[in-house]
């Protein structure tokens, strides 16, 4: 039979092009997805060369046109997906560095309000006091805080936006963070043993009291000590 289409020097193009659309449809999801494709490309080989009576070549132009028109929209939306979200985790490492914000530096920190020289001197000393104190007062609860930080985002995310405008040089000086030990009444308790009483709108401290939750955590734990962890079977905790 007659080749419908001139593809005898467009083989290896039409492989390649069936081989770049397999893949962007079944990138992630190999398992049954790809025995259907792979099964629906033999069956419809076998159909257009045995059944049909068509060349290679021929043949080779139909199935890449189908696989053409049936990946569009599913190409269409991963390709959509992916333009949605791994430029951005990849790229906004550096353009938060291009983007223009709202910042200020320790230059125009002290003075930004229009204080004259004196007042700014004596606010960076003031700052630079307190940031001593503050290393003295909660020495473990930073040493805790700087380790966590490198492993949880949240909490460099948390500490960057606590002072908006300021917090390059706030952050600097000042660590915000707090690390809990324990609770006794209505105080919570740091790594350094500094009390201090809960007013941020805890949960624990305002629906029933730190120390009831202990009372509710000791009961819980007596019912469910001696049965440990099991999965399945009916229980009377």
């Amino acid at each position: 039979m007659a080749n419908l289409v001139d593809m005898e020097d467009q083989t290896g193009l039409c492989l390649k092009i069936m081989g770049v659309i397999f893949f962007l449809m079944t990138f992630g999801q190999v398992g049954q997805l790809v025995y259907c494709w792979l099964m629906t490309a033999a069956l419809l080989w076998f159909m257009l060369t045995s059944v049909a009576g068509l060349d290679m070549d021929d043949t080779l132009v139909i199935m890449t046109t189908i696989a053409v028109l049936r990946s569009i929209s599913y190409v269409g939306k991963r390709l959509v997906t992916i333009v949605a979200t791994y430029p951005l985790a990849l790229t906004f490492k550096y353009a938060s560095q291009i983007l223009p914000k709202y910042t200020i530096d320790e230059t125009g920190f002290y003075n930004c309000d229009g204080a004259s020289e004196e007042v700014a001197n004596r606010r960076r000393a003031s700052m630079k006091e307190l940031s001593e104190k503050w290393a003295k007062k909660y020495p473990k609860c930073h040493e805790f805080s700087a380790e966590l930080k490198k492993m949880i985002s949240d909490l460099r995310f948390t500490s960057a936006r606590c002072f908006p405008a300021f917090n390059s040089v706030v952050n600097k000086y000042l660590d915000p963070s707090m690390a809990l030990d324990r609770t006794e009444g209505v105080d919570v308790v740091d790594f350094d043993g500094n009390s201090s009483m809960d007013i941020s709108g805890s949960y624990g401290v305002n629906v029933c009291g730190y120390e009831t939750y202990k009372d509710f955590i000791e009961e819980g734990w007596k019912k469910a000590k001696k049965q440990g962890l099991f999965l399945g079977s009916l229980d009377n905790t």
